[in-house]
């Protein structure tokens, strides 16, 4: 769990179950091309093909959010109008842009790059999508039904003036003044947080890194692999994709950023918790009619948060299946997940 976007003082946030008999829905194929995207994908660049995730068994079939070919909203307000309406127990298929939204430039992204990316473009999100019955007062549980990348490759950035260890900064809590300010509740453009950067401290001074990942489109197991920066040497790592970001319209009117989940009282947001992947449950309160539920920034892999930042950035597909819990109030969001706890070492 990232403890730099996560609120587990409230209470325990994942309750860890024992995985169960495997059914896994396989990715199925892959449709034609998307039309040309308006942001995000560079010009002249290569668009990813559209990789669909079957539908779960006994649906008729998931419905598709299209996310990918435009920016749907990246900021959550409880007044934009959904851009689809289901029924409880309908599924659900969202198409993800990544989380920086460089989109298939990022196959050529230097370091260099990396200081000049637009931070006020983070995290695009598919939705919001409204549920019929759902009503203030209600819980809104989310199954994660299947998760798949959309494209062929992910990456890794370093910004030396974000993260935990951001520019060394020698007070300790100034990686976090940027999720703890006023200017959480920002307009579209939000910049430069003042005070998350010391004044004697370049912006984007540091030294910026940037590793690629590659594996195959609607690929949900295995491996994932790179050649290292610095050896030339080729090496794997184990694939567990996921999303970092799901969420409902706040409770408070106002534009609000993804960052941090509680930042208008348990709407959800970048938790980046690397246990939600397929066959994970997730309840979320519901403040507004229809809950208005979005999702975004895909991972193909992560480790115990972002001390960096980004995990294996890269964009997804992921499918969801709604249930309303009337009446039930929940103060903040909560799960279960369906990876297997591991053991502690030496036992």
């Amino acid at each position: 769990m990232c403890f730099i976007h996560s609120d587990v003082s409230r209470r325990t946030f994942i309750e860890q179950i024992s995985l169960g008999a495997a059914a896994a829905a396989a990715v199925s194929g892959v449709s034609s091309t998307l039309l040309a995207a308006s942001e995000g994908v560079a010009a002249g660049g290569q668009r990813p093909d559209l990789v669909v995730a079957q539908a779960p068994g006994g649906a008729a079939g998931a419905r598709t959010v299209d996310g990918f070919s435009k920016v749907l909203h990246n900021r959550f307000n409880q007044d934009l109008p959904p851009v689809l309406s289901v029924r409880e127990g309908d599924a659900v298929q969202f198409l993800c842009r990544d989380a920086l939204d460089i989109g298939t430039a990022a196959r050529t992204l230097t370091p260099s790059g990396v200081l000049t990316l637009d931070l006020a473009k983070v995290h695009p999100l598919t939705g919001p999508v409204s549920i019929e019955g759902a009503e203030p007062g209600d819980m809104l549980e989310v199954e994660i039904v299947d998760v798949a990348p959309l494209v062929d490759f992910g990456y890794v950035t370093i910004g030396p003036a974000l993260g935990l260890f951001g520019g060394l900064q020698p007070d300790i809590l100034a990686p976090f003044h940027q999720f703890t300010e006023a200017s959480e509740l920002s307009d579209p453009s939000a910049g430069k947080v003042a005070g998350a950067i010391p004044e004697n401290q370049p912006f984007n001074s540091g030294a910026p890194f940037v590793q690629i990942f590659t594996f195959n489109k609607g690929q949900n197991t295995g491996f994932a692999s790179f050649v290292g920066k610095d050896t030339g040497r080729k090496a794997q790592i184990p694939v567990a994709p996921f999303m970092g970001i799901y969420g409902v319209a706040p409770l408070r009117k106002g534009m609000y950023r993804t960052v941090p989940p509680n930042v208008s009282g348990g709407m959800g947001g970048n938790t980046d918790i690397k246990q939600f992947t397929k066959g994970s449950k997730l309840y979320y309160p519901v403040y507004v009619n229809g809950a208005k539920f979005s999702v975004g920034d895909g991972h193909m892999a992560q480790g115990d948060g972002e001390v960096c930042v980004t995990a294996i950035e890269t964009l997804m597909a992921v499918t969801c299946r709604f249930k309303v819990i009337k009446n039930t109030i929940i103060e903040s969001p909560q799960a279960t997940s369906w990876r297997t706890p591991r053991r502690p070492c030496g036992r």
